[in-house]
């Protein structure tokens, strides 16, 4: 049917992906296959069925020319077969796996991603200097170039590679396959990241590549999305590759920095210094310094490269392709809004180009699209399966493990994208929280006067441990209470908070919580397993006493504070 092969070709989609993504060598795939055949024989001993094999092709009464026609059918037909037979949940599962595998892929983006929202995520910018003496000589050699092009200083100028003179373009070219650029990015993404992968391949994108001259900020032109925090491309749901912009100073600028939010830097490139982030999915923005005005052009080298894993090409040569395309349509766009003319070129520049990139930028900064995705994954598994509880599980307790394993790791971590994550996933968790202490309300099961007035000590106690978590965390900040002082990015003592409620209970932030949902477990539908599971709450407390008691011994990769 229609419906099979469409359920077979998302299977095989899948498997195609998960197989290059693990890129396995000639011995280990046979192994595999060894152990795939072993297993489906030991599953037919176990139940006593007989194998289709068994009685066609390899009981041994049939030509050798039929044997192999029917061992071609049972290749062939096999997982079809097998798909026809599958439960209607099974069958809908296996047409969410292209999703699954796309929000897979959106979490594991690097050699140093998991796959997963739940575990420790490093920062993804990288930044160095060209600094031997053929790098500098190139560098100037462009300069020289950009500088005798007599650009206006009232405006932006840009030159792609193909418009370079002879010299400039041969410079930027050694500039694009520098070793030490390619030294960053084989750190970052190291040639192999374990048994089932051979690495990452890092291209250039010659497409983008450009001289760039920058301009004063004006107001009501496109302009201004550049001084306003945005992420440059529209494709950061693209799974397993990325796209990096590398910003590569020729002078010595002294006015103009790139703020990048999630990292809270600031960076000024001055000649060789060069910041790399992903195009795709960085937040950032364009800052003037007024108090060190440039004397002369700000000139800057924009690099691209695509970096993708090395047995996954289609995805990376995708990618490399749609961001070329999107790069020269934005260009026209930028061009069009400049200098308005008319108020229809004023409109689309100040409204439509700036106020999407704003939404672009506040959905990225706000939710995260690979969050996004995650959680459209678990919603549908949970209503094909007909089980809330694959929600539940799926999506309540991430955010204490990136508690525990962000507080644990530290190092290098990406700080933004980390309070953003807990924020949502905790955000989510506490909707659903809500939704089974109300519960009784909302199928109509008891009125919401009943409700109150039946549970009012457990609802107020409740109210006083979630009041007391909340001033903890206005007592230290957004930034303090997502682990700011332990990561380095608030600089601050230890014990430096002494208002309330930390004058009055010890870890008033995760007692809070633990008080709030040991009151809510007394209310008898909360415990009694059939709106809420039994163990849901428990493990909310348990996470939440294992992540203090990490607190309180200071147990991270390194040394306490206490030491």
């Amino acid at each position: 049917s229609l419906a099979t092969s469409v359920l077979t070709m998302c299977i095989m989609i899948s498997c195609a992906i998960f197989a290059a993504k693990m890129n396995m060598n000639v011995v280990l795939s046979l192994l595999t296959l060894a152990a795939g055949y072993g297993l489906q024989d030991l599953a037919h001993y176990y139940t006593g069925e007989p194998t289709f094999q068994g009685a066609t092709w390899g009981s041994g009464t049939s030509p050798m020319e039929e044997a192999m026609s029917l061992f071609t059918m049972h290749v062939y037909y096999l997982l079809p077969l097998i798909l026809d037979v599958a439960s209607e949940n099974m069958r809908y599962v296996v047409a969410l796996s292209p999703l699954m595998v796309f929000t897979y892929g959106n979490y594991f983006i690097d050699s140093h991603c998991t796959g997963i929202p739940h575990t420790f995520q490093k920062d993804r910018m990288m930044k160095g200097n060209l600094s031997s003496a053929e790098e500098r000589a190139s560098l100037e050699c462009i300069r020289q170039w950009a500088v005798s092009q007599n650009p206006p200083k009232e405006k932006t100028s840009h030159w792609w590679v193909a418009d370079l003179g002879k010299d400039a373009h041969d410079a930027f070219e050694r500039i694009e396959h520098s070793d030490t650029i390619q030294k960053i990015f084989q750190e970052r993404f190291n040639k192999s990241d374990g048994l089932f992968s051979s690495g990452y391949k890092v291209d250039v994108v010659r497409g983008m590549n450009e001289v760039y001259i920058s301009g004063p900020n004006r107001k009501g032109t496109s302009d201004e999305v550049f001084f306003t925090e945005h992420i440059d491309g529209p494709y950061g749901f693209f799974p397993f590759a990325s796209l990096y912009r590398c910003i590569l100073g020729l002078d010595m600028n002294t006015e103009i920095s790139t703020i990048f939010t999630s990292y809270e830097q600031r960076e000024t490139v001055q000649t060789g210094d060069f910041v790399a982030f992903d195009f795709h999915r960085e937040p950032h923005l364009i800052a003037a310094n007024n108090n060190a005005p440039n004397k002369d052009y700000r000139i800057v080298l924009k690099l691209h490269y695509v970096v993708y894993p090395s047995s996954m090409a289609m995805f990376g040569n995708m990618l490399h392709w749609m961001t070329v395309k999107y790069n020269e349509a934005f260009r026209a766009l930028f061009l069009f809004t400049l200098t308005p003319s008319d108020p229809w070129s004023a409109f689309v520049g100040e409204y439509l180009v700036n106020g999407f990139t704003k939404l672009w930028n506040g959905v990225h900064k706000q939710i995260g699209l690979a969050n996004l995705f995650y959680v459209i994954t678990a919603l549908s598994l949970a209503y094909t399966l007909n089980n809330s509880m694959v929600m539940v599980l799926l999506t309540s307790y991430v955010h204490y493990c990136r508690y525990i394993s962000t507080y644990y790791i530290r190092k290098n971590v990406n700080y933004g994208y980390f309070k953003r994550d807990a924020f949502f996933f905790k955000t989510v968790s506490m909707i659903i929280l809500a939704y089974f202490v109300f519960n009784p309300i909302l199928t109509s099961k008891m009125r919401a006067e009943e409700f109150f007035v039946l549970y009012m000590p457990q609802i107020l106690l409740a109210a006083f441990g979630i009041f007391v978590s909340s001033m903890a965390t206005v007592a230290l900040g957004m930034s303090g209470t997502y682990f700011g002082i332990e990561l380095g990015f608030v600089k601050a003592d230890y014990q430096f908070i002494k208002s309330f409620p930390y004058n009055i209970f010890p870890h008033p932030m995760i007692l809070g919580q633990v008080v709030a949902f040991g009151t809510l477990f007394t209310i008898p539908h909360m415990h009694e397993g059939v709106v809420c599971p039994v163990w849901y709450i428990p493990l909310h407390i348990a996470l939440y006493l294992t992540h203090m008691t990490q607190e309180i011994f200071d147990y991270h990769d390194g040394t306490p504070w206490y030491k």
